[in-house]
């Protein structure tokens, strides 16, 4: 019986692949890779123009859960900036400047994604915990706070919490709760009980995967478990390789219930199970995600709730405006097997040299490339072209193909797409139609562009606690000194021997590996 969610309320950077992870406590099965596709349509349905239009659209989720990994994404058209949000959902920000009558856009949202079965073993019930430590983060106080359709501060929900969680570890008791679920909510899609949230699924007993998922969040916040709820799609095995399918109704939410020193562990209380005619608590879903059953991440749900996308405008005449937003395409397609990563010839060159494991790391994820046959030549310093190419592939962008801007990049240049890609994005500039692919890059200058990869993605940038003394500050060019103090400070760049930064001198290939892979880290 498939349960779903039918609403339309997602870095992104590639990692290394593996076909099979295993911890202490658990384990992931058949991991694959799979392109996410949302579309959407937005037309001038007025008889007047808009303009300034800007679009917030939802391009995946910066997730920690352990059964997805996001490898890379691609957004057309080209976004300006990224965003995330303090759940982690990072939101593509589209201006286009006007709209005639009549005219639409079409806005696609491409995601990569590695995601896998998970089951946790039976060790994980006797873990006694507490979340001192992980409360200690005032940014985790919300999931145990109340929020839209998690009334987890309602009186009910709060004594049968309590009920529910007298004794026990922290999984027994967020077994105790799961299992109530389960059993107290029958799946109703009707409009009086679906999508009403926790208390609506608590006191009606009826719902779709939305009740089920929030009033389990619900209960574990008001019994002091950190849990939040997960948006996404649902697949079993229709899914094909090297084919688009149609899952506008595979939409589902699930949940998960974060345990000290193992991170978040999934339930699915929306799958009922029957024993000799009478309904049990489904001992498969809890901690356990099979892998005939994947279950995608869009989206962690936030509070407030907010839309996947949303346009603002402006316009000179109110009278005969008119926007229309259409939802278009949801389509999953499963890559084969035989893309998931192919076998690598060792570099040869690397072996004792200081920057070697972050060089290895990139190599296998593909961020890097060797530059002659087997040699990466990490002492020779690395090109406009290669920075923009493995800065671009780092966080997932994608290449643009086609003509390109710049005058002195062919189409026959290896990195041409990614050099567009990172231009587009603001990263790395040319001048006067010129790129200049094969000159190098001062470390000030790599500095710049790492600070512009930050702002890119919408990360918090911290500032100003830390001093550095470097003997050769004078030498640092006024447009550079924040970015040098910022990649100081994040340790994405450091110092050489003497106290000395260096900044006019150029950034070998080796020092832009322990760039690229440092600034990966904070991702």
């Amino acid at each position: 019986m498939r349960f779903y969610r039918k609403v339309i309320p997602f870095i992104l950077i590639l990692i290394l692949l593996v076909s099979a992870v295993s911890a202490e406590s658990y384990s992931i099965q058949d991991e694959r890779r799979y392109v996410v596709r949302n579309a959407y349509q937005i037309k001038n349905d007025g008889a007047k123009e808009v303009y300034n239009l800007n679009i917030k659209v939802l391009a995946g989720s910066d997730t920690d859960s352990y059964y997805q990994k996001n490898l890379a994404f691609n957004i057309s058209p080209f976004p300006s900036s990224l965003s995330t949000d303090e759940w982690g959902n990072t939101y593509a920000h589209i201006n286009i400047k006007e709209l005639k009558p009549g005219q639409k856009i079409d806005v696609i949202v491409d995601r990569e994604i590695l995601n896998g079965g998970i089951s946790y073993n039976k060790s994980i019930y006797g873990i006694k915990a507490d979340y001192k430590d992980f409360l200690s983060n005032p940014s985790n106080y919300k999931y145990i706070l109340p929020g839209e359709k998690i009334e987890s501060d309602n009186p009910q929900i709060k004594a049968k919490a309590l009920e529910l969680t007298k004794t026990g570890t922290i999984v027994e008791k967020a077994k105790k709760i799961y299992d109530f679920v389960n059993l107290h909510i029958k799946y109703d899609a009707t409009p009086n009980y679906a999508n009403k949230g926790a208390l609506s699924g608590f006191i009606t007993g009826r719902g779709v995967c939305d009740e089920y998922a929030s009033l389990f969040t619900a209960l574990c916040r008001a019994a002091g478990i950190p849990s939040r709820v997960v948006e996404g799609y649902w697949l079993e095995d229709e899914v094909k390789e090297n084919k688009w399918t149609d899952v506008s109704d595979r939409r589902h939410s699930w949940s998960e219930f974060y345990l000290p020193g193992e991170g978040w562990i999934p339930v699915e209380p929306t799958f009922i199970y029957t024993y000799n005619g009478k309904r049990v608590p489904n001992e498969n879903y809890f901690a356990n995600i099979g892998a005939e059953d994947k279950h995608l991440i869009t989206s962690y749900m936030s509070n407030p709730i907010i839309n996947d996308i949303d346009v603002q405008y402006s316009y000179y005449e109110s009278d005969s405006v008119g926007m229309k937003l259409i939802s278009g395409e949801e389509s999953i397609m499963l890559l084969p097997k035989d893309s998931e990563g192919s076998s690598k010839k060792s570099l040869t060159d690397i072996e004792g040299n200081w920057a070697k494991d972050y060089i290895q790391k990139l190599y296998e994820a593909d961020v890097v490339l060797p530059r002659e046959g087997s040699m990466y030549k990490p002492g020779e310093n690395i090109t406009r072209a290669e920075f923009a190419a493995y800065l671009a592939k780092a966080i997932g962008l994608k290449e643009i193909e086609g003509a390109g801007n710049y005058r002195d990049v062919s189409s026959s240049n290896p990195y041409a797409g990614y050099i567009e890609a990172a231009s587009k994005a603001g990263l790395i500039q040319g001048y006067n139609g010129y790129f200049y692919p094969e000159y190098n890059i001062t470390r000030q200058d790599a500095a710049v562009i790492m600070e512009r990869a930050l702002k890119f993605l919408g990360k918090n940038q911290v500032k100003g606690s830390l001093v550095y003394s470097f003997a050769d500050s004078k030498d640092i060019s006024d447009y550079a000194t924040d970015a040098v103090k910022l990649m100081y400070e994040l340790n994405i760049m450091s110092g050489k021997p003497g106290n000395l930064f260096a900044p006019k001198d150029f950034t070998t290939r080796g020092e832009a590996a322990k760039i690229i892979w440092t600034f990966m880290g904070l991702l």
